[in-house]
């Protein structure tokens, strides 16, 4: 069994949020952003049935 993955859209949703960068060991540095990446994707799968017949 394989599988081929299919992005069907990708975009940027703007929003204000707030999230924390690494610094060695430490969660401390706050970064203010407004952009989501989203992607949209297909997980297509298939199995050579073939040999069934």
């Amino acid at each position: 069994m394989s599988g081929r993955f299919l992005e069907i859209l990708n975009y940027q949703y703007s929003a204000k949020y707030t999230s924390f960068t690494t610094v060695g060991r430490d969660f401390r540095n706050k970064v203010l952003t407004d952009k989501i990446g989203v992607s949209i994707v297909l997980d297509l799968k298939w199995v050579d049935r073939s040999s069934d017949f």
